[in-house]
């Protein structure tokens, strides 16, 4: 299994980094995580600061599951290709990011998902090896969303879906 794990280019997210790296372990996926200016040393994930544009469309286009920070351009991305994906959000309190806002931003998706949606959320560090072999098991055309979701039309999902789809 193929594995891309992202926390963008402002801040390093070395908790999020620091658990993959111990779920990888044992469970020994090929895992790549773009980990921006981070100094930490990471044994069983390929480490690297940033990808080029380029770059992070191949990746994307390689992996399985997307692991990342609660980033909407991450999010935006793997709901136009359905690709799985896990957030995490970062913390104001482990000096993650400046505020909570994604926290809000998690706030708004986690009552569209469900543990047959592509889409899954992950407030609970201890929780990402059991989300994470959850979404793997999902077929890839499975929903982004849940099904009960997306029959709300005036959902986040569908907003954002015909979003994508006008391509706006």
């Amino acid at each position: 299994m193929n594995i891309l794990v992202t926390v963008g280019a402002q801040l390093p997210f070395s908790r999020l980094i620091k658990v993959v790296d111990a779920i990888n372990e044992s469970k020994r996926f090929n895992v790549l995580a773009q980990i921006g200016e981070d100094n930490g040393h990471y044994e069983y994930v390929n480490a690297t600061p940033f990808l080029t544009s380029s770059e992070y469309k191949e990746k994307l286009a390689w992996c399985d599951v997307v692991i990342a920070h609660a980033g909407m351009g991450t999010i935006i991305q793997c709901l136009e290709l359905n690709k799985k994906l896990i957030v995490v959000p970062r913390l104001a309190s482990y000096s993650e990011h400046r505020n909570d806002h994604q926290l809000d931003t998690i706030a708004r998706f986690e009552p569209m998902t469900s543990n047959s949606s592509l889409f899954r959320v992950c407030t609970d560090m201890n929780e990402l090896e059991k989300i994470l072999v959850e979404v793997l098991s999902l077929q890839n055309d499975a929903d982004f969303f849940s099904n009960k979701a997306q029959s709300d039309e005036e959902s986040l999902g569908g907003y954002i879906r015909s979003l994508v789809e006008n391509e706006i």
